[in-house]
């Protein structure tokens, strides 16, 4: 029973991922996140971009400026020639604090160990560099359908970590980020986008009802989407060994300066003390 909700390997499912993403409903939810990538962050500053995805579609990742790219995916098939290389994600072949922009897309929710995922990721961004993490919101549609589903069906997109946007905040300040903004989209249900549903559910009407559902929701700010977007920067660490021992060597120099005060103002003293002794012995 257990193993029917357990999560596999991203390696074993990411080509049927894939193919999900190319679906009817997999399209408009990309499609979604691409809108509001190039409303929100196409403008991110820095040199080189990283995008880790089990998509070979490029389209998002497309919309950042930065022209230094790497492209990381978890299995070989369906590589297109943007992939850089096939990679473990705990473990990518990278130094540490190099990119300057990360757009890590639906790959924590489906490994089996996310929070690894992202130290890994988060250890390769250099300081003052951007995080974009997109992940399926567990009290979105597709979230709520999840337990049903899992149930009926044995699809791998059904099968995915419940990350809350407030576990995720806490990762990510415990790995030196700062959330900068939050933001959901694609408010619609799958069933509407289902490839076995009837002509009904697909006809025109249907969609346009989508896509006004979709656009209230975003002017209403409505947080309950299939997806969630953080946005968060990482801080520049401040050298705290430099600054002690500089204050260190400051402090030294002013006492002894103040010493060395105190040595010549004592010998200045002594000789007038002196002076005056003779003076006194001469009367």
């Amino acid at each position: 029973m257990l193993k029917q909700f357990s999560i596999k390997e991203l390696k074993f499912t990411a080509e049927h991922l894939s193919r999900w993403s190319k679906s009817d409903f997999g399209r408009y939810v990309l499609a979604t996140e691409r809108e509001l990538i190039a409303q929100k962050y196409s403008a991110l500053p820095g040199y080189r971009f990283m995008h880790l995805g089990f998509t070979a579609d490029e389209q998002s990742a497309n919309e950042f400026s930065q022209i230094h790219r790497f492209n990381f995916q978890t299995h070989a098939g369906g590589c297109s020639s943007d992939v850089s290389a096939v990679a473990n994600l705990t473990e990518l072949p990278l130094p540490s604090d190099i990119v300057d922009v990360v757009l890590l897309q639906h790959m924590l929710e489906f490994s089996a160990s996310p929070q690894s995922v992202l130290a890994e990721v988060c250890r390769v961004i250099a300081p003052g560099g951007h995080l974009v993490v997109c992940a399926l919101d567990p009290f979105g549609p597709m979230g709520l359908a999840k337990l049903p589903m899992q149930l009926l069906s044995n699809s791998p997109q059904y099968r995915f970590h419940s990350l809350r946007i407030g576990r995720l905040v806490d990762w990510l300040t415990l790995l030196n980020f700062e959330v900068d903004s939050i933001h959901h989209g694609a408010h619609q249900w799958p069933f509407l986008y289902n490839a076995d549903s009837s002509a009904m559910l697909k006809s025109r009407e249907k969609v346009k009802l989508g896509a006004k559902w979709d656009l209230g929701c975003q002017k209403m700010g409505f947080p309950l989407g299939n997806f969630f977007m953080i946005h968060a920067v990482k801080r520049v660490s401040r050298v705290i060994g430099n600054s002690s021992r500089n204050w260190k060597t400051a402090a030294r120099e002013r006492l002894t300066v103040s010493a060395s005060q105190s040595l010549g103002s004592k010998k200045s003293v002594d000789k007038c003390s002196s002076e005056n002794n003779f003076s006194h012995r001469d009367k």
